[in-house]
């Protein structure tokens, strides 16, 4: 009997040693999932901005063919994932499709999470369904894009050209490091997604991986080591600067989608993993492009700015009654609105907290998509040294005057030729120019209809004859 209790005893001390141990390792892949979503940047896109729920969707992703809206992942079980088992979750994540055969449209960067591993997978999920609160409501918008793109089986077709393997294949030939640098770069923070130009289609030219496109009313810049047009010139040191802390001094600094990808995800990486992205964006092959070139004459060949235009003006100065104030006159425009703070000089703070726009990427770039769009909705994220904010314009100047900035701002400071006209910031502004898809899908679309229906009405006619001359 005593031996039998003694037995009893050191069972149950057994399975009480078990039951810790699990709850341990179920603790430190939860908390590895939380690092992983972090560094997918999930919550950019399924938290709705100002005040919405974790995780809850309703974010509206601008696209060419219109606003696709983000969904509730969080683990409730009538509007998010709380039904989904995780191989549901893996298809939908790495191959674009939801439970019931739903295809999703590549807004979601499915197309790089389709490398994450399955560990990665794991992790990410055990986070989403026990530490997420779950929302038991939809988000207040649904997509609906038009014809043809609200046809989601097109993206079958899509997927079977463009969508890659499932898994993770490293790169052969890189260190240690680089290949973490690999796997963060082209999976969990999907830089090809905006970094690399996308054909016809919107598929990704993964011949000119990170070499730079166009991203609505942006433009993602050339990230290759190429010296002319990439970062070929940026430390490592400079690289990390920047996806930690937004800007990296004397070269650029951080607005639009890419302050909120550093404000939602980088910031938060491990140095570590931040040195490893470094490491590998120095290493893959340097593509160039002519967009990225940038225009910046000598220093001593820039024109100097003209005080006394500031002088002779009547605008009292004072940058709230820039508004009221019609003046096209780029220069009085940048003493009431840049001078404070990047100086009359363009140099900005010796620390470099105001940058200098002699030496900015998107002053000296021949696009002036990242000037203009600066310009207008100014810059405001969290990053690695706390919250860096530069007032947006849009309310205080018109297109005319905000092309009639950029274009003296690029000239003066930048060595630029680029001439920019209202009308060209109101098409930056509103999205840039149409892709080719979107301008053409609908003829298109309708062709292949017809295509269809005569190869159907051909195989049908083609069976007639052959039963007739059977009989």
């Amino acid at each position: 009997m005593a031996f039998s209790a003694k037995s009893g005893l050191a069972a149950l001390a057994l399975a009480g040693l078990a039951a810790t141990s699990a709850l341990a390792d179920d603790s430190d892949l939860v908390k590895r999932g939380e690092y992983l979503t972090t560094a997918a940047d999930c919550a950019a896109c399924h938290t709705a901005p100002t005040g919405g729920k974790a995780f809850a969707g309703g974010y509206a992703i601008s696209s060419p063919m219109g606003e696709i809206i983000a969904t509730n992942i969080t683990p409730s079980k009538d509007y998010g994932i709380g039904n989904w088992s995780e191989a549901q979750f893996a298809k939908a994540v790495r191959q674009g499709v939801a439970p019931g055969g739903v295809h999703l449209y590549p807004a979601m960067p499915y197309p790089s999470y389709a490398k994450l591993t399955d560990d990665d997978i794991a992790a990410i999920y055990a986070y989403l369904m026990k530490s997420v609160a779950p929302v038991d409501e939809a988000p207040a918008k649904k997509t609906q894009l038009g014809f043809p793109f609200n046809i989601r089986a097109m993206m079958i077709g899509w997927n079977m050209m463009f969508t890659p393997g499932t898994g993770w294949t490293p790169p052969k030939g890189l260190t240690d490091e680089q290949e973490r640098g690999a796997y963060l770069v082209q999976a969990l923070e999907h830089c090809s997604t905006c970094h690399t130009p996308r054909g016809f289609l919107m598929n990704t030219q993964n011949a000119s991986f990170l070499g730079g496109a166009s991203l609505g009313s942006w433009r993602a810049p050339n990230i290759t080591p190429d010296k002319a047009t990439g970062i070929g010139t940026w430390s490592e040191d400079d690289i990390v600067s920047y996806l930690r802390d937004g800007h990296a001094t004397g070269k650029a600094s951080a607005a639009g989608p890419m302050a909120e990808a550093i404000d939602h995800s980088m910031r938060h990486l491990s140095e570590a993993d931040l040195k490893a992205m470094a490491a590998y964006l120095k290493v893959v092959p340097a593509i160039s492009t002519p967009e990225d070139a940038p225009t910046r004459a000598a220093a001593d060949a820039l024109t100097k700015v003209a005080l006394t235009s500031y002088e002779t003006t009547s605008w009292t100065g004072q940058p709230d009654s820039l508004a009221k104030h019609d003046t096209t006159d780029a220069a009085t425009l940048y003493n009431g609105g840049c001078a404070a703070c990047h100086g009359v000089d363009g140099k900005g703070a010796k620390d470099g907290h105001f940058p200098d726009l002699t030496t900015a990427s998107s002053v000296t770039s021949k696009d002036p998509s990242n000037l203009v769009m600066t310009i207008t909705d100014g810059i405001s994220r969290h990053d690695g040294t706390g919250y860096t904010a530069m007032p947006a314009f849009r309310n205080d100047l018109d297109n005319d005057q905000i092309a009639a900035l950029t274009t003296y701002v690029s000239s003066t400071f930048g060595g630029s030729d680029v001439k920019v006209d209202g009308a060209k910031v109101a098409q930056i502004r509103a999205g840039g120019p149409a892709p080719w898809l979107a301008t053409n899908a609908g003829w298109l679309t309708w062709v292949a209809i017809v295509v269809a229906v005569v190869v159907v009405l051909l195989i049908i006619a083609l069976i007639v004859g052959l039963t007739r001359r059977r009989a």
